[in-house]
């Protein structure tokens, strides 16, 4: 599965549909910033997202997740299906994982942050003394 593939096809689709992203996350319920990730293959929608994505936008889920139109008479096998889903699972577990070692790094850099206050904080206090 193609992010970059997927997020262009959500970007002709959102604009043949006379959408800005601001329409489309609202009408989705999620930020301008999250359609813009989609749309620049950042980041790939939520696997919950599909569905509200896939009618907003008068497109098959197997559609998105392939990142292109289908022919009426191209269908995808299950085993295709399954591929494309798991994919999609897969992308979403890198980006909560992504993010959990984002929010780890944050927590770091305040405990040195506190740390180097309270040790600055100590220094002062022992020279007024």
């Amino acid at each position: 599965m193609d992010k970059e593939k997927t997020g262009q096809l959500i970007t002709t689709l959102r604009k043949e549909k006379g959408l800005t992203q601001k329409q489309l996350a609202d009408a989705l319920n999620v930020t301008d910033k999250a359609v813009s990730k989609w749309e620049r293959g950042l980041s790939f929608p939520d696997i919950s997202m599909l569905e509200p994505i896939s009618e907003l936008l008068d497109i098959s889920i197997m559609e998105i997740l392939a990142g292109e139109r289908q022919d009426k008479n191209d269908t995808l096998t299950r085993e295709e299906a399954q591929e494309l889903i798991n994919a999609s699972v897969e992308l979403g577990d890198e980006e909560i994982k992504h993010r959990k070692e984002i929010s780890k790094l944050i927590i770091i850099i305040l405990v040195v942050i506190t740390l180097l206050l309270i040790s600055l904080t100590l220094n002062i206090i022992s020279l007024l003394r």
